[in-house]
């Protein structure tokens, strides 16, 4: 049987750097995630929409990711 490939979601998150660990000099990372992003989104677009979201906040961009969730079935 060909399986059958269903997309439950996609999330958008964006990993900001808002400080330094005093300790370690590490970078602190927070993510600020945005969900129910189209499925049928180009990732060209989801991008260009990332940068300008990352624009809006005070904290520097360390990462984009765009996690997509799918079910399997038969």
């Amino acid at each position: 049987m060909p399986v059958v490939v269903v997309p439950l979601d996609t999330v958008l998150q964006l990993r900001l750097v808002t400080g330094t660990n005093p300790e370690t000099g590490k970078p602190i990372i927070r993510t600020k995630s945005f969900s129910r992003v189209k499925d049928s989104a180009a990732e060209q677009d989801v991008f260009d929409v990332a940068n300008q979201l990352v624009s809006l906040q005070k904290y520097t961009l360390d990462e984009t990711r765009l996690n997509k969730s799918f079910q399997l079935t038969s």
